[in-house]
This record gives structure tokens, sequence and C-alpha cells, in this order.
């Protein structure tokens, strides 16, 4: 027998047992849905290292999740328990250079910073006047974090270092969103890669503006068809942006796929993705891999102790 028929032989049996292994015994792929806190209606949603996702309550806390094994774990505790007017915690996103997560305090005008891994409080910034504010989605560049204001046309930055460093406790500052923006108030916010550009939502005028971040002027991105519905959360992939449009009436939840000129002064709707299986309350999202994940507010679904919440994965197109 020749040596490369005997060298052949074991090769062809590990293949063959590869080949019949039990499927649990391989890698388990991500699931299509992952519970959430019971009982903490969600609105904040971000992903950080690896597969782990941070979803954030109106009732301050923030949930830990591992979307591939479906496990998780209350990372920061309960800041003011649920009612019709609480609303502690909004939007939420993770600097990959510190780790650091930032999450938007709502009616407080207040942001907040936490470690992502053990959700140990870093720092907390007053960026407006508790009452008259509603500070909502955010957006981070290499140089700063940019904050919408949910209760009229302004948009607050706080400055970062090169690394990523935190400020002195005052160095936020409000910036007017002017030219084509008019009176109307800002909610889901993106930055193209260099941060020279934001692109910010207005929505209840179902509007899309192209923003300068150093001065706050704003130039209205034409649409066809023109945009409808809620416009919450906006996440931005190329040129490809995934607008999440939960329903607030009896209707469908979606989320427009919309894919902008490079001037980003004009854009398509390309695609809706609808599934009432997977869709409930979208409110914010971020992409992992070719998957879009979302979180699912429930907005039908009055919040008991024990209602259950959950993200939910869609499988999405690259972006441009």
């Amino acid at each position: 027998m020749k040596k490369g028929f005997v060298f052949l032989i074991p090769v062809a049996l590990a293949a063959s047992a590869l080949a019949s292994a039990p499927a649990d015994a391989r890698e388990k792929p991500f699931p299509t849905t992952v519970p959430t806190q019971p009982g903490s209606p969600p609105e904040g949603f971000t992903i950080g290292k690896g597969h782990t996702a941070y979803q954030g309550s109106l009732d301050g806390s923030i949930y830990k999740a591992d979307l591939r094994s479906g496990k998780g774990e209350l990372i920061v505790d309960v800041i003011e328990p649920w009612t019709e007017a609480t609303c502690r915690l909004l939007g939420m996103r993770i600097d990959p250079r510190t780790n650091y997560l930032f999450g938007a305090g709502c009616f407080n005008g207040n942001v907040f910073v936490y470690d992502a891994d053990n959700g140990a409080l870093i720092s907390e910034y007053q960026l407006a006047s508790p009452g008259q504010s509603v500070l909502n989605d955010l957006a981070i560049t290499q140089d700063a974090v940019y904050i919408t204001d949910f209760a009229g046309p302004f948009l607050y930055r706080l400055p970062l270092a090169k690394n990523g460093g935190l400020p002195a406790s005052d160095a936020g500052t409000a910036i007017p969103l002017t030219g084509e923006f008019g009176d109307g108030v800002s909610n889901g916010i993106v930055a193209t890669p260099d941060g020279k550009t934001l692109i910010i939502g207005d929505s209840f005028r179902a509007l899309l503006f192209r923003v300068d971040p150093a001065t706050g002027d704003a130039k209205e991105i034409s649409i066809d068809p023109p945009l409808d519905g809620f416009l919450d959360g906006i996440i931005m992939a190329g040129r490809t942006l995934y607008i999440l449009v939960p329903a607030f009436v009896p209707d469908s939840d979606r989320i427009l796929v919309v894919e902008l000129s490079k001037d980003l002064l004009s854009g398509t709707i390309v695609e809706t993705i609808t599934d009432p299986d997977l869709l409930d309350g979208v409110a914010s999202g971020a992409i992992f891999g070719s998957s879009l994940y979302v979180n699912n507010a429930k907005y039908f679904e009055f919040p008991e102790p024990t209602t259950e919440y959950f993200l939910s994965k869609v499988r999405i197109r690259p972006g441009k």
C-alpha cells in the first residue's frame, strides 16, 4: 500500500465524521429573536463589542444581551419605576475606542456615560434645563457626541478627545438647527464616517435633513416617493438608510430602506420591510454583520411587570 493512500484513510474518516456530526455539536446560529428585561418598556438600543447588545428602558435600566446565545443580564438598575410619565433613558450608542456607553436622559436634559462592560456610571452631563427638552437619540463621531432634542429644533454637542476621552462637566453646547429645518423637532440621527455631516429626522413631518454639525445649518433631503409615518430611529450603512417607522395607529410597523445620492441631498425608497411577527413598535436599531437588529416597544400593549420584550434580527442587503 502506498504511503499517500495510508495518509488519506484517516483524512477520509475524519471528513466523514464531521459530515455526520449532530447539528447541536456545531456552532449554533444567531436566533431570530432575543428576549430582554420583562416589564421595562424599551427605547434605546445599540450593539457593542462582539455580539453584545444593549437595550435601554424608559425606567432608566439597561439590559445587556448576547445576540448568539440569547442570554442576558441587567447591568444598570431601574432609576425610576415606570409610569405613564416616566422617561429616564432614550437613545444609546457606544464609542468603540473606550467602550463607553452614552445614553440620552429624556426630560431631564442630561446624558449618562456608562462602562459597557459592567454598567458602572462613569460620568453625567447636564446639557439642557430639566423639563424644557427631550434629549433623544445620539450619534458618535471621532471628536464629539451629538444628541437630538425631541422638544424643538436643537442639537447638543459633547466634545471628545481624539482617543474618546471625556470632557469637563460644562463642555456641552447647544446648536440651533437653522436653514431649512424650520420649527420641527429632531429625533433620529446618524453621522457620516468622517463626522462632517449629520442626517437628522423630523418625526412628525416625516422629513430628513442633511446637517452641518459645526453650524447647525440644515438642508432638506428630497426622498422619492416622500416618506410617511412617524420617523423614529435611523441606521446608516454606506449611503443606505434604514428608517424605523413604528405603528402608532392600527397599521403595520415598517422599515423604510432609502438609497441616498452622493451629495446626501436626495434619495429613493428602494424597499419597505414589514413583518408582524418580528416588528412590534420598532424604536431603535443597529447593524451586526448582514443583519439589522431592532428592539420592539410594543406601543399597543400597556407595560406590566410581566410584559415580555424582545430584539428582532432582520436580514438586509449590505449598504453601498
